[in-house]
């Protein structure tokens, strides 16, 4: 019987990131040769050099030491063209790219242009590839987002159609970076049947927080340890291993009831809201009052996220629906800046957006004007409430490092730390523990419900049971963008 044939090899290869002057290794003395059919899954904190790993097997980062070289089927090669040519990646990063360039292309567009690997399609698709774009759709059951213009998709229907994207050309290395998180249960199910079909033309290296998760025909583990390769686990904490992948499902507490008669913080009456010319939500009508920790549900595309920006007054109520804030004033400020300090919204879009190289701490900052960079200075007392927020979320230790150059998780709670700045009257968490690892993922919860213990409240939208803090205490759900109460 002939051996598995080799697909890409690392000897002992190292990566420290362009432009870092005292050249911190990254990655370091990586050796693996990935063999076909090997499917293998990586497994490490947030910070421990995953994506970084996965940048460097598909060919977008390079060897600072060290080699990789990749097999095309004919011949091996050490050229970044080859990496790029018979691997694809689906990872956060590709994403926040197509929603930060707002690309006006459709869904099927998005698809065809993964047979090249470029960000547009520059040339007329063939007649097989179209029909190979089309074939994949269904398998996702995404055919409905084909015509669709990608700047009018959810998270998860973004992430989808990357996930399509990715796969339709059957690539010989098949690299997935967090790859479920933002899909609702239907079509993590129907992208969990088209991946196993595909592990039998491709080898999947995929990289995950939820090893629960994962497909059970994917047998060889490694994993990633302050940018080492390891074949043995490391030792969880308590508290991780209490919690990976089996946590019960928190009850819900009973709704806050007060004495007097209360004023909502938000109160939306008969509001729709349209996207592109085309209606998103539907006649909505909620409120949340002092006390009120909300948990949004619904599928893909059901409207969860516009209405968390329309809450944020990223998008307008259509006439003669209302939303009516009720929020405290400490200063003379026109109503549209108190709500960009007193409701902060958090999510992967509006991440994607903040494209400034900034630090850590500068980040927080410029959650004081809720700005998009630095653009003035700050005082000693604010730095020092700053860095108190940082620590608050575990990252101090990260105050005076680029958010280029920490994890994706790591980023998430950085936005959380800068979202807690201009001090906060309700807190909108879009898939918050993207990309939060198990430990990070549990203290991301507990800051949540130790600052529902002091008075913020918020509404909390995810697709998983075992992310839902134990201060939620009002239930909601999105279908085809009408809102459900249900408690």
């Amino acid at each position: 019987m002939s051996s598995p044939t080799l697909l890409c090899r690392l000897d002992h290869a190292e990566l420290f990131l362009p432009g870092d002057m005292q050249r911190r290794l990254i990655l370091k003395d990586l050796c693996w040769d990935i063999h076909q059919g090997a499917h293998t899954v990586l497994i490490g904190k947030n910070g421990a050099g995953k994506t970084t790993l996965l940048r460097l097997l598909h060919g977008e980062a390079w060897c600072t030491a060290g080699s990789i070289t990749w097999f095309d089927g004919t011949s091996r090669s050490s050229s970044r063209i080859t990496g790029l040519s018979v691997t694809s990646l689906v990872s956060p990063a590709m994403q926040e790219n197509f929603q930060r360039h707002a690309w006006d292309i459709s869904g099927r567009e998005l698809m065809l242009s993964g047979f090249d690997g470029t960000p547009m399609l520059y040339s007329k698709a063939e007649p097989v590839r179209i029909s190979m774009v089309e074939a994949m759709a269904e398998e996702l059951d995404a055919t409905g987002l084909l015509n669709r213009n990608i700047r009018e998709l959810s998270q998860g229907q973004l992430r989808l159609l990357l996930l399509g994207r990715a796969m339709v050309r059957k690539p010989l290395l098949l690299l997935l970076d967090e790859c479920t998180d933002g899909l609702d249960a239907r079509h993590r199910a129907c992208f969990a049947e088209a991946l196993k079909r595909l592990s039998a033309h491709s080898t999947v290296i995929i990289t995950t927080h939820r090893e629960s998760m994962l497909p059970d025909w994917i047998e060889h583990k490694r994993y990633v340890v302050e940018g080492r390769l390891v074949d043995t686990p490391v030792p969880l904490d308590e508290e991780d291993a209490a919690c990976d992948g089996a946590c019960e499902t928190p009850s819900i507490s009973e709704p806050v009831r007060v004495q007097t008669e209360p004023v909502p913080l938000v109160e939306v009456e008969n509001a729709s809201v349209y996207v592109h010319g085309t209606k998103v939500l539907h006649d909505i009508n909620w409120r949340i009052y002092p006390g009120e920790n909300w948990h949004l549900a619904g599928a893909n595309g059901s409207g969860k996220s516009t209405f968390l920006r329309m809450l944020a007054g990223d998008e307008q109520v259509a006439w003669p629906g209302t939303i009516t804030f009720s929020l405290p004033e400490k200063d003379r400020e026109i109503p549209f800046v108190t709500l960009r300090r007193r409701i902060r919204l958090v999510s992967d879009f509006a991440q994607a957006l903040y494209e400034y190289d900034v630090t850590c701490l500068e980040l927080v900052l410029s959650g004081f004007e809720n700005t998009v960079g630095i653009y003035r200075t700050f005082s000693s007392e604010e730095q020092a409430y700053a860095l108190q927020q940082l620590e608050r979320v575990g990252l101090a230790a990260l105050a005076h490092v680029s958010i280029r150059r920490i994890s994706t998780g790591q980023l998430r709670k950085a936005f959380l730390a800068r979202a807690l700045l201009g001090f906060p009257t309700v807190l909108l968490l879009d898939e918050a523990c993207t990309g939060l690892d198990v430990r990070g993922r549990n203290e991301y919860l507990e800051v949540l419900d130790r600052l529902a213990d002091e008075g913020l409240s918020y509404v909390f939208v995810s697709h998983y049971q075992e992310d839902i803090p134990t201060s939620i205490n009002r239930r909601a759900r999105m279908r085809d963008g009408t809102l459900e109460i249900l408690n």
